[in-house]
């Protein structure tokens, strides 16, 4: 069976629609770990606070 020119159109096409799919997959996976990384930062200054008054605490006894 010969290639048609309609045939790569439709493999180029297809092409595209994977190429799309695969970069909104990774945006999906690039700002959730975004999200992660700011929750991770927000604990570590939230726990930093609560050490230091902790000790803040402990001195003035």
């Amino acid at each position: 069976m010969p290639v048609t020119l309609q045939d790569l159109k439709t493999e180029i096409d297809n092409l595209a629609y994977l190429f799309y799919g695969y970069t909104i997959i990774w945006v999906i996976i690039l700002g959730y770990l975004a999200v992660l990384w700011r929750r991770e930062n927000h604990l570590r200054d939230e726990i930093k606070q609560l050490k230091d008054s902790i000790e803040s605490e402990s001195y003035q006894k």
